[in-house]
Order: structure tokens, then C-alpha cells, then sequence
């Protein structure tokens, strides 16, 4: 059986996280979530296929800080296969560096990491057409896999046609919509904005919306917040 199949049977623990972009809070949502996660004792686990920027991966050392949890460094291969220095697209950090992205080795690392936990949360790196490699679009392997894919979208002027976009490449591509979250970028958001927003997207887009992040500083206080979100995304997982 290939690795895509074993997949297929523990599918329903994995939620992966895309954007509509970069900076839009996939790994705020990520490290939230996981935190939510912990608190109600439930063992989960967090992935990055690919992260560019450094060697020590900033987005996994946030997500395990807000989560309470110490990277394991036994494990760093494991949680974030391919890690490039310079501060890029996939396709072009990995060229830089004269390598590249393995689509295979994300499959079984990706099988790997699901079947060690009962929920894994999975981030993306940017939006769902990131290139990662010239002939591989990040959607080519969800694609392939089918996670259950939430998209983290930003709340306010200009999300209307980031998600919808998104959204409509997902259904072309066959990859499963698990729903939205919404994301403020920005400490000062229109309210009335975001709320036709997220009634606009829920409406024309056909998906189901958990919530909305706003941005808090206090950890504590995010982390209050997010219950709510947290909750809805749990019941949706099953």
C-alpha cells in the first residue's frame, strides 16, 4: 500500500492549515489550537512541510511556545522536513541551496507524524498555490493526500477575493474544504467590515465559518478568546 493510501485511514485526525497568503495567522491559529488541544488532555502534534527563512524553523519554536510544549530537537526532521535559509518561496530558497523539495519525503514523514498522535495539525507555507518546486504546487499534494484543509484568511479589506479564490481552486483541485477561520492583521479592523465579510465568504463561498481571531498580545487573553473557535473546530474534526 503506498504511503498516500495509509493515509487515506487516518485522515480524520489531521487538519491541515492554509492561507489566502503569507502573514495572515496560520501559525497564530496553529499554536492556539494546539494549546486548546493540550489543555483538554488530548495528544497532538504539530507539522510544517517546509519552512524557509532559517535553520531553526520560527514558526515551530512559536507554535510549541504558545502550546506550553519544548521542541524536541530528536524530532526537528520529523516535524519540519525540509528547512531552507533564505527567506522565500519554497522553489526558490531550496534553489538557492542548490536542493530541493521531496515530495516523497513529505508523504512519509506526513504518514509518519499522523500515526504518533490523535490529532495533527499540519501548517502550510503561504497560500495554497506556493510553488514547491517548479513543477510542484504546495495543492498538488493536498491533492494528492486530501486533508481535511482549513483555510486561515485575513478579516479585513481585501479578503473577499483572496478566499474566494481560494476556495474555488479548492474545489477544482479536489481538496477537502474543513472551513475558515478568520484572521485580524491589524490591531484597529473594521468591524462592521469583517462581519459582511464573514457573512459574505460563508454565504458565496458555501463554508462553514468557525470564528474569528482578533489580535490580543496577552497569551492569556488570546488564549480565552480562541475557546470558542477552538471548540467549533474540534466538533467539526468529529
Amino acid at each position: 500500500m503506498s504511503p498516500a493510501n495509509d493515509f487515506q485511514v487516518t485522515s480524520g485526525k489531521t487538519l491541515f492549515v492554509t492561507g489566502t497568503g503569507t502573514s495572515v495567522g496560520k501559525t497564530r491559529f496553529c499554536g492556539l489550537f494546539l494549546a486548546f488541544l493540550k489543555e483538554r488532555g488530548i495528544d497532538a502534534g504539530y507539522q510544517k512541510w517546509v519552512s524557509t527563512g532559517g535553520e531553526v524553523p520560527a514558526d515551530l519554536a512559536h507554535v510549541m511556545q504558545v502550546a506550553g510544549m519544548r521542541p524536541d530537537p530528536a524530532e526537528l526532521d520529523l516535524q519540519v522536513p525540509f528547512r531552507f535559509s533564505f527567506p522565500a518561496s519554497p522553489h526558490l530558497a531550496a534553489e538557492m541551496e542548490g536542493r530541493e523539495v521531496g515530495s516523497e519525503t513529505i508523504i512519509r514523514r506526513f504518514c509518519d507524524m499522523s500515526q504518533k498522535h490523535k490529532v495533527l495539525v499540519v501548517e502550510g507555507a503561504g497560500g495554497l498555490l506556493v510553488p514547491l518546486r517548479r513543477d510542484l504546487l504546495l495543492a498538488d499534494l493536498l491533492a494528492r493526500l486530501k486533508p481535511p484543509t482549513l483555510i486561515v484568511a485575513g478579516s479585513g479589506l481585501g479578503t473577499l477575493n483572496h478566499t474566494l479564490l481560494t476556495l474555488e481552486a479548492m474545489r477544482n483541485r479536489g481538496i477537502p474544504i474543513f472551513g475558515i477561520v478568520f484572521s485580524d492583521t491589524t490591531e484597529d479592523e473594521d468591524p462592521v467590515l469583517i462581519r459582511d465579510n464573514m457573512r459574505t465568504i460563508a454565504e458565496i463561498g458555501r463554508v462553514t465559518v468557525f470564528g474569528r481571531m482578533e489580535r490580543i498580545s496577552d497569551l492569556d487573553e488570546a488564549k480565552a478568546a480562541f475557546l470558542p473557535i477552538g471548540e467549533a473546530v474540534l466538533r467539526g474534526m468529529g
